[in-house]
């Protein structure tokens, strides 16, 4: 979803990277939350609930009792106040909070039964309103406030230090008055964002076009679009859909209806809410003492301040500039080949237009090349190359799911159980269309294990051997990436700071560096076998390499046209702007191509609730990601000692350092621009340090 249009992805873990993540960026839990001007637990008497959602209603109704109870406890700690007495209970409840909200955040987002969706989205919305009042618990901020950690562990002293500032970012030391806005606010927040997605989440989009229209796209997607009474074929919005015909129908208005349908889902139910949702921000920010809510939200990130975040954004933009001219040069002269009359290109035509060059320039056939790519090779394939790097053994793991189709897998190192994971890969109906990690439960050393889900929508639902695109096998080494991130990571003492808690804008760095594996021939030939067992030639491999950076410049230029939209929109007063023109003004600036007349990309970019301000962080993660990977470049991309120092230095800490710390631990030094500026083919001058 990060990309227009070519599949990236939209992490949701519930890694709650600060002990109190869940106030300030609430939308991180859910995707698909429902939303109504009742957001309690219980479901009135006129509701009939399956007796699925009756039962998780209950277990819902005693987690929240439980965690009541708790913070009662919590607000009436006695001293002396010390690790054992303050920070340990502390701990106990987030272990609840964290695991309760994330188990609410994946079924709203993926589980087949409706009316426990709707259950869960009610108890998401009661989690948040109780990590709120958590954060906002003066006795509790004071009792931990007084625990002295001098002689303490390390990660014990950054557990401290972080739940601190979550606690003052959250407005702990204002009066009570205060307090009871900032609870209120947070809690329309909440239900804001649960609105704003429940509308993505839900308006699946059609058009119907007649058979002829689908020229170019592959057999067997053809095959699986049968022909309805009145003669015409139906295709969706799902990303099942669209990447196919974005990229292979040579029909340009059937791709220009498409994406004119697709770019105005949840529009425009979602246009009111937005402007709410980013007024209630704006507020709560300001009441918090910080000029914008990208002022806030920034504050415990790398950036540290929106001005850095946007001169990022600036300093991106310039770097990739050469490269997006370079790349948009090549389109329009492709095109030109079709008409002869075409002075600019289209949105809708980019991805098909990126392909012919593919297959004609560089002789790499995207359709062709999907034979090597079944499901259930790149599955296993992927499990291969994990367990080479990092030493471990994945087996499947006898467990109930949520639905048929979901995979369960555990980890081992040796005859040692480390973690535990699901896979949802499948598209169904009522389940997020996307892609995303998420925290399924907390990992806790010596006490739980880590437990993450995988969720996408990828073919192979009936059959495990229907094949993936290429740029989905991207797709499923970027999402697990994040799953080894939070399986790896989750070993902590602390729950505030197991799995992927570091800061937001490093949560990126390694899916995406995971990613560089798919042009590896060894590991690309080790699984993309196609049906007759012939793996993927030897020059195919050569001359995807090859053709890479094609492409690279157009879309880090459109990464950073997302990335200015999601930080302006929370950098401004919204009363002082209008969406669209704004949306329009920051295009024409940040982006290479012109706007798609009526669409609305603004109500159904998901991350304008899960992000808010900070979708920066793809692009800033996507520098630092490459700057490690550096390191394998030299010295091997199957190099087991340096896979293990790598899991060392930046998977397995967690949150326990700052992620500044973490990458300079493995590189030896501070990380730059360079790498990135190298894989545009620009030059790198300049590409030195992020200030």
């Amino acid at each position: 979803m990060a990309a227009d249009s070519h599949g990236k992805e939209w992490f949701m873990g519930m890694a709650f990277s600060r002990a109190l993540a869940l106030v300030l960026l609430t939308g991180l839990i859910g995707c698909a939350s429902p939303a109504s001007d009742d957001q309690s637990v219980a479901d009135g008497p006129e509701k009939t609930l399956s007796p699925e959602a009756q039962a998780f209603q209950e277990q819902c109704d005693d987690n929240i009792a439980r965690l009541e109870q708790g913070l009662v406890t919590l607000e009436n700690l006695a001293p002396p106040f010390t690790v054992d007495s303050v920070l340990n209970p502390l701990n106990d409840f987030q272990i609840l909070l964290y695991d309760s909200a994330s188990r609410t955040g994946l079924y709203e987002a993926v589980h087949p039964d409706a009316d426990l969706r709707d259950v869960a989205g009610k108890c998401t919305a009661a989690y948040s309103d109780i990590g709120t009042r958590l954060s906002l618990s003066r006795p509790l901020y004071e009792a931990v406030a007084a625990v002295d950690v001098g002689s303490a562990e390390p990660d014990t002293q950054r557990f401290h230090h972080v739940t601190l500032q979550g606690f003052r970012l959250s407005g702990v030391d204002r009066d009570k008055k205060t307090r009871e806005k900032i609870r209120a606010l947070n809690d329309r927040i909440t239900k804001l964002g649960q609105a704003f997605d429940k509308n993505i989440l839900e308006d699946v989009r059609y058009i119907e076009v007649s058979p002829q229209e689908l020229e170019g796209l592959p057999e067997d997607y053809i095959a699986g679009k049968p022909v309805g009474e009145n003669g015409k074929v139906r295709i969706s919005t799902r990303y099942v859909d669209t990447i196919p015909v974005y990229t292979y129908a040579h029909s340009d208005e059937l791709r220009r209806e498409l994406r004119q349908q697709d770019r105005s889902r949840a529009y425009p139910e979602n246009e009111q809410i937005l402007e709410d949702l980013l007024s209630a921000r704006h507020e709560l920010a300001q009441t918090l003492g910080f000029d914008t809510f990208a002022d806030l939200v920034t504050a415990d990130k790398m950036t540290g301040s929106a001005g850095r975040a946007q001169s990022f954004i600036d300093d991106f933009h310039d770097l990739v500039q050469p490269a997006a001219r370079r790349d948009l040069d090549r389109l329009l002269a492709e095109l030109k080949t079709l008409d002869p009359d075409a002075t600019q290109v289209e949105r809708w035509q980019a991805m098909f237009l990126e392909e012919r060059i593919r297959r004609e320039q560089y002789d790499v056939d995207a359709a062709k090349m999907r034979q090597y790519f079944p499901y259930r090779k790149v599955r296993d394939g992927l499990f291969d190359l994990v367990s080479h790097l990092f030493g471990v053994t994945i087996r499947p793991w006898d467990t109930d799911t949520w639905h048929p189709a979901v995979e369960a897998y555990e980890m081992y190192e040796g005859d040692k159980l480390i973690a535990r994971f699901y896979m949802d890969m499948h598209p169904r109906e009522g389940k997020y269309q996307h892609a995303a990690a998420f925290s399924t439960q907390v990992g806790i050393r010596d006490r739980q294990l880590p437990i993450s889900t995988l969720v996408c929508n990828f073919a192979g639902g009936n059959n495990p051997d229907d094949v993936m695109e290429f740029s989905e096998v991207r797709t499923f080494l970027h999402e697990f990436g994040h799953l080894l991130h939070a399986l790896f990571g989750g070993q902590q003492r602390w729950a505030a700071l197991s799995g992927i808690a570091t800061e937001w804008d490093f949560a990126e760095a390694p899916s995406q560096m995971l990613e560089e594996w798919m042009y590896d021939k060894a590991t690309l030939q080790s699984f993309a076998i196609n049906a007759e067992g012939e793996p993927i030639p030897d020059d195919l491999v050569e001359r995807l390499d090859a053709a890479r950076q094609f492409g690279e410049g157009l879309t880090g230029n459109l990464q950073i046209f997302y990335s200015a939209l999601s930080l302006t929109y929370h950098n401004q007063d919204p009363a002082t702007f209008d969406l669209m023109d704004r949306m329009l003004e920051l295009e024409a600036h940040y982006s290479p191509m012109p706007h798609q007349d009526d669409t609305y990309f603004y109500a159904n970019l998901g991350h304008l609730n899960g992000y808010s301000a900070i979708y920066y962080t793809y692009m800033w993660s996507k520098v630092i990601a490459l700057d490690l990977f550096s390191e394998f470049a030299e010295q091997g991309l199957r190099n087991r000692e340096l896979a293990q120092r790598y899991r060392k230095a930046i998977l397995e800490p967690g949150g326990s350092k700052p992620a500044a710390t973490l990458i300079e631990d493995f590189l030896g030094r501070p990380y730059s621009m360079a790498a990135f500026a190298r894989s545009l083919g620009v030059s790198p001058a300049g590409a030195g340090p992020v200030e």
